[in-house]
């Protein structure tokens, strides 16, 4: 759960679900996007409706080293002001923030009631999870090509559409869907939660919702950016057909206990058994930042190749000239061009090799591999944006005052 009090709303968990079921029944009757407008963000808790799927973890866990409070008298600097990092903790309403600097804890700082034993929503950043799984899969031969159609795995999505689609149009989210984010991206909850209390009479699985008729091509595949959280669940659909494994265990087996992750972590599922792959991984700050650290160095951890190196770059960076840059890819908020788009990560404008995976609500795990910083933040942060530029702002300020990039 993401929530520090687990076995409080367990206790709770008979009135939760009819809370659920009537939040879903309402909901029916709205256009799903007024309600994620509406819908106050500590109630949006989807966990409280849906299940989840245990991600154990490692049978030899890894312990972070620490460092000795590197980051005393740190500032960073946002539209010509500097501000110090304690601001930013209160102005982006962080829960968590952890700071690592060649594999080692250089800071750490969560607010009650949350510390580091708290699994905490990833929401989109599950998408980032999700590219690298993509790539163990190609890595494996499971699946042959980045540019193979996914109906070649999952034939269902050939009568959908996503015919025809790559994997990598999906993870550069130019499918073609015609699938409008903030209008229908809540709606995906509602019509699960909503399937789930009503036994299916009402509402749509995940699958269902991937392969719904009136989900409509809006343009041909390959010619645009437009981020939508369907291809993500496009993408696991073909992924566990290539594997043969539940998405869950797939990402328990190839990242969970190779990483030797301390902690475990959950993933949402619809009443069918089916992840949520657009966002919902529950996991520790901890967690997160080995993720973080896995891509810093390239795929490797603790002498073994865990990911292709190669895979890390072109999800990553603009190296596959068929991404994103930040010019193409609209954002709410955006004042710069800073966010460019790859396999479901952010690479970032500039010089400096660095990369995010972002979350609504500023979820982050910042990457810059040159300096071997990983800054991961997570929090409620509503505003629109979630202040990202300005964490990244903070990030390369930590990453510069860590390990200096020299000129």
């Amino acid at each position: 759960m993401s929530s520090p009090f687990p076995r409080l709303h367990r206790s709770w968990a008979p009135k939760v679900v009819l809370w659920g079921a009537l939040w879903s029944l309402a909901a029916a009757s709205f256009p799903a996007w007024s309600l994620s407008l509406t819908l106050p963000s500590k109630l949006y808790k989807p966990e409280w409706i849906l299940p989840q799927q245990d991600i154990d973890a490692s049978t030899v866990p890894v312990t972070l080293p620490r460092m000795v409070s590197p980051l005393s008298g740190l500032t960073y600097r946002f539209q010509n002001t500097a501000r110090p990092l304690s601001e930013f903790m209160e102005i982006g309403k962080v829960r968590s923030l952890l700071v690592l600097h060649n594999g080692r804890v250089a800071f750490e700082q969560n607010q009650w009631p949350y510390d580091e034993t708290s699994r905490q929503q990833s929401w989109s950043m599950m998408k980032g999870v999700l590219g690298l799984l993509v790539g163990i899969a190609i890595d494996e031969q499971a699946i042959a090509s980045i540019d193979d159609p996914m109906e070649r795995y999952a034939p269902a999505l050939a009568q959908s559409a996503f015919a025809g689609v790559t994997f990598r149009q999906a993870l550069i989210m130019s499918s073609g869907v015609g699938f409008v984010e903030e209008k229908a991206r809540v709606g995906v909850f509602v019509k699960a939660g909503l399937s789930r209390a009503t036994g299916g009479w009402r509402g749509k699985s995940i699958r269902e919702q991937v392969l719904d008729g009136d989900l409509q091509r809006a343009q041909p595949p390959g010619k645009q950016y437009s981020y939508a959280s369907i291809n993500s669940q496009a993408i696991s659909m073909a992924l566990e057909a290539a594997v043969g494994q539940p998405l869950h265990r797939y990402l328990q087996d190839k990242l969970w206990q190779p990483l030797g992750m301390p902690d475990k972590a959950e993933l949402l599922t619809d009443a069918k058994g089916d992840a949520f792959s657009l966002c919902c991984l529950y996991a520790t700050p901890r967690s997160y930042a080995m993720v973080g650290q896995l891509m810093a160095q390239g795929g490797r951890w603790q002498g073994k190749q865990i990911i292709s190196s190669r895979w890390v770059k072109s999800a990553t960076t603009f190296a596959d000239p068929l991404t994103w840059h930040a010019r193409d890819v609209p954002r709410t908020g955006k004042t710069m061009n800073l966010f460019g788009f790859a396999y479901h990560w952010w690479p970032l404008e500039g010089d400096r090799g660095d990369f995010v995976t972002l979350g609504v609500m500023g979820q982050a795990i910042y990457v810059s591999p040159r300096q071997n910083v990983v800054v991961v933040r997570l929090g409620h942060d509503d505003t629109p944006g979630a202040h990202a530029e300005e964490m990244m702002a903070l990030a390369r300020a930590v990453a510069d005052h860590l390990s200096p990039i020299k000129k």
